[in-house]
């Protein structure tokens, strides 16, 4: 996607070609577009593909520029004004609380979610379209990619039209679906797919916990793990070597209010991050690890080339070998839902789950028809409005979860393997959970 970060994918239906306006405003030649290879996957396996209506798709953070470039021809601007447009994002929207400034804030947006910074969380790329919308008459139907953020957005953005569509989660889906349906097409009548029967015996440790970027929730959790001697017991990856000062002041919260409140955990989690430094890298399905220094956060940018050389993006293997996966979403320390192909990888793996995640996950998850597993452990933890408690009670999960044996958990597992199924199924189907919920939009 690196190619056309920051760019404006137009696709202006009535008989008018692809256009791509990159980040400096330029137009980008069809033949140079075809060969786009992100791209056109996007633009072909995705509902885009057979949506009737005029589609931007926006691959980028924050402040949208050049969407005056649209205007390419006057027929161009007369569908623009004239349609209903939809308009779409790559990259999660940029949530922030203003700052008095000019200075943007961080793409990912860290509170505790405390009733008086609710109210007052604006978006950067809802500013420019809700101003771009109204400057030119445009009927512009913006798709959200956080579930349900639509209901605090839709009483400050008055000129667009806001709707729940996460693209890249519904082009996962619809790609899961096509290559699934590929692969079903060569098997034998006897072919066991996806192929399963091996899965409990394949189970060797308690949980997987990836952390490949560095996050202050991932650092909670591991530290948590380490603290417990999970560590051994599970495959973790996590790659940085943070002092202990430094970790109290990269969390989202006030590390003095969450000792008053949390006084064991807080301990807990200094000593766990003492033996996190004697431990790291922690890593699987990576060659040539090397851990990250204070102020590096992405093993890919902050070391050299020839360190943290990632197989693969989807460890399927590693998973197999892990009974539970504790997912560390990208999105944890804001009040609204945002799954991706963290949830989704554990979800096609065939794996139960506990999400590190923003409240509402498991609901949204519901919702989208998939089980989860209240049956075998709490999950009350997803009805925690404030981060820092949320956390907390994720880690109780975790401890209870870590009580069972590995024989347990494969004889768990086995009775899990009927609703694991269904959710590997329901992957397919994600197109259809966000047009019914966009046609509730009015």
């Amino acid at each position: 996607m690196q190619e056309w970060f920051n760019g404006l994918y137009f696709v202006p239906r009535n008989k008018l070609l692809p256009e791509l306006v990159k980040h400096d405003g330029t137009r980008t030649p069809l033949n140079v577009i075809s060969k786009m290879e992100s791209l056109m996957d996007l633009a072909k396996e995705s509902f885009v593909f057979d949506n009737p209506n005029p589609t931007v798709i926006y691959n980028g953070t924050h402040y949208i520029e050049n969407l005056d470039k649209l205007f390419i021809s006057s027929k161009h601007k007369e569908i623009l004004q004239t349609q209903i447009v939809d308009f779409l994002f790559v990259e999660v929207l940029t949530h922030y609380i203003p700052n008095g400034s000019d200075r943007l804030e961080p793409h990912i947006l860290k509170i505790n979610n405390r009733a008086e910074d609710l109210e007052k969380i604006r978006c950067y790329e809802l500013d420019s379209l809700d101003n771009w919308a109204e400057q030119h008459n445009i009927n512009l139907h913006v798709h959200c990619t956080d579930f349900m953020c639509t209901e605090h957005y839709k009483k400050i953005y008055k000129n667009i039209t806001l709707k729940n569509t996460d693209l890249f989660v519904s082009w996962y889906s619809d790609r899961f679906k096509m290559q699934e349906d590929f692969n079903e097409r060569g098997c034998g009548p006897n072919d066991e797919y996806p192929p399963i029967s091996h899965l409990s015996r394949s189970i060797k440790y308690k949980f997987f916990s990836a952390a490949w970027r560095y996050d202050p929730s991932r650092h909670f959790i591991t530290s948590h793990l380490a603290n417990k001697d999970l560590i051994t017991q599970s495959k973790v990856s996590f790659y940085f070597d943070v002092e202990k000062e430094e970790m109290k002041n990269r969390m989202w919260f006030n590390w003095q209010e969450f000792e008053n409140k949390h006084a064991s955990v807080a301990e807990g989690l200094l000593n766990g991050n003492e033996k996190l430094q004697k431990l790291v890298p922690l890593h699987f399905e990576v060659e040539n690890p090397l851990a990250c220094r204070e102020r590096e956060s992405d093993p890919d940018y902050d070391t050299q080339i020839k360190y943290n050389k990632r197989q693969t993006q989807d460890p399927l293997d590693t998973y197999e070998q892990c009974f539970c996966v504790i997912i560390n979403e990208s999105r944890v320390t804001q009040p609204w839902p945002n799954i991706s192909e963290k949830t989704l990888n554990a979800i096609k793996s065939i794996r139960p789950f506990v999400e590190v995640a923003a409240p509402g996950t498991l609901k949204m998850l519901k919702q989208m028809g998939f089980k989860t597993f209240e049956q075998y452990w709490p999950e009350d933890y997803d009805e925690i409005l404030l981060n820092d408690d949320r956390l907390v009670r994720v880690t109780e999960v975790i401890d209870y979860i870590s009580e069972f044996s590995i024989e347990e958990m494969r004889s768990m597992y086995k009775k899990m393997l009927p609703d694991l199924m269904h959710n590997y199924h329901q992957l397919k189907t994600l197109r259809r959970f966000y047009g019914k919920l966009n046609k509730k939009v009015k």
